[in-house]
């Protein structure tokens, strides 16, 4: 089976701005280190401050990277970078780490823990953590996949297009879109100026058509 992974650039580009707003509390938590480290602080303030600029400062400089391999990966159709999606996602790990700060932070000064927030905190740290096994199951659904049996390609929300070759009338490559159509009407269109690994989905769509009949 020949399976290729439909890896969105707009998806990529949603995701990172929903994971982007993470780094609206690192200023002002960045902030607060500085300030207690001012007051030569020691024992438990010290160490908090420490973990606040910390926390902060990765997760502001892991934000750059992203940013950089969002911009590095825009012109390219070859996902030079795709197995850094495999991984621990360090954003997320870096942003779990400035909201347990900013609990502690919360917990010195009213000797209260913000229970909310630990719980976001242990999410986003277990999805950074299980990154590349979520992507990998996710890509697994969304891919392109060609196999003796047929093809199938994965559209999530909307359900799975399956067919088997004896169902398929056309697959046709244009300069932007893909389409698959089948006998009884039914269209597959692929944005392949959207996929960060065209040139893989055209070599994947251009053995389905060797393997249509000559009356298909």
């Amino acid at each position: 089976m020949h399976s290729v992974p439909l890896r969105s650039r707009r998806r990529k580009r949603a995701l990172a701005a929903q994971k982007f707003q993470h780094i609206i509390p690192a200023f002002p938590l960045f902030a607060a280190g500085v300030e207690t480290l001012r007051h030569d602080p020691h024992g438990l303030p010290l160490i908090l401050g420490l973990f606040e600029i910390g926390t902060s400062a990765l997760l502001l400089g892991s934000m750059i990277r992203e940013l950089r391999a969002l911009r590095r990966a825009a012109g390219t159709s070859h996902a030079p970078h795709a197995h850094a999606q495999h991984g621990v996602a360090w954003f997320d790990v870096f942003a779990a780490g400035v909201l347990l700060a900013e609990a502690a932070e919360h917990v010195h000064v009213t000797h209260h823990w913000k229970r909310p927030v630990l719980l976001t905190a242990a999410l986003t740290l277990a999805l950074g953590l299980f990154h590349g096994r979520i992507e990998s199951w996710a890509e697994d659904k969304r891919a392109l996949k060609v196999s003796d049996e047929g093809l199938s390609v994965g559209r999530r929300p909307f359900g799975i297009f399956r067919a088997k070759w004896g169902e398929l009338q056309a697959v046709e490559i244009g300069e932007r879109y893909a389409s698959i159509r089948t006998r009884t009407g039914r269209v597959r269109r692929i944005d392949l100026h959207d996929s960060e690994n065209a040139d893989a989905l055209r070599a994947a769509l251009a053995e389905a058509q060797a393997r249509l009949t000559p009356d298909a």
